[in-house]
């Protein structure tokens, strides 16, 4: 009898222990299970969630101020400095861009217009990511997880419509997700202006203002022909070099009621 119950006790013990390695199994499994959707979610909701739906955000970057405000699909977007000719003031809407001097609204060629609307948006769209990740028009997937100086990451490849993804509509942009918090730690992008080429991201300074995420970059490039998917490899390969690095000064966030 005693034999018995020893041996029912070895064998709970044993059940115990499998059943929680099939845990840690399947607990793994389910992060590889999620779709790329999910992953997005995850990560716009950990940098910021809804509170990217109703804000406005200023902060200076390279002697230019920048304003966001942001309110139920409706948005401004601004940039200002002090230029030769007086004060500029840039303004990007759902509706229009338009270029103002000292308060005056000045006539734009095509090609000045791109420059100065992808000017005023580039900047804004990389301080505020993952906001808008999510948007129809971004055609998202998840490539081969991939390991970054022992984290994990989820590798999201991220391409635009060419209807609807604006004038670097053939951009293509790689975004790595830590798999334990779903932060962007890294980030890098192919570009076709300028003669092309690609960058490599990697987040520091991560801080928390009003609610929501904001991160500085240092600023890598490459001299070689390398894809923006495998940037991850030239990057811990020691390839990459420092070009500069992408600092926001004085960040402010205002949320609506």
């Amino acid at each position: 009898m005693i034999e018995f119950f020893q041996r029912m006790r070895n064998y709970s013990l044993y059940s115990l222990v499998l059943a929680g390695l099939v845990c840690l199994v399947s607990c793994g499994d389910e992060k590889q299970k999620l779709s790329v959707d999910q992953v997005i979610q995850k990560t716009i909701e950990r940098h910021g969630g809804e509170k990217y739906d109703n804000m406005e955000v200023e902060f200076d970057f390279r002697k230019r101020h920048f304003r966001a405000k942001i309110s139920s699909g409706q948005y401004v977007y601004e940039r200002t400095f002090r230029g030769t000719e007086g004060l500029v003031t840039d303004v990007w809407s759902n509706d229009k861009f338009k270029r103002m001097i000292d308060q005056k609204e000045i006539k734009l060629d095509q090609q000045n217009l791109r420059t100065y609307r992808t000017a005023t948006n580039s900047v804004i769209y990389f301080a505020l990511l993952p906001f808008h990740l999510d948007d129809p028009v971004v055609n998202r997937q998840l490539m081969r997880s991939v390991e970054i100086k022992g984290k994990t990451y989820y590798k999201v490849e991220m391409t635009y419509d060419e209807n609807a993804g604006g004038e670097d509509f053939e951009n293509v942009y790689v975004y790595w997700i830590n798999k334990d918090d779903f932060t962007i730690d890294y980030l890098a992008y192919s570009f076709n202006i300028n003669g092309g080429g690609v960058r490599f991201r990697e987040a520091y300074n991560q801080r928390d203002v009003n609610g929501i995420r904001f991160q500085d970059y240092r600023n890598y490039t490459i001299d070689k022909d390398f894809p923006a998917q495998e940037l991850d490899y030239a990057f811990q390969t020691d390839q990459l070099k420092l070009l500069s690095e992408i600092v926001l000064d004085n960040v402010k966030v205002s949320l609506a009621e």
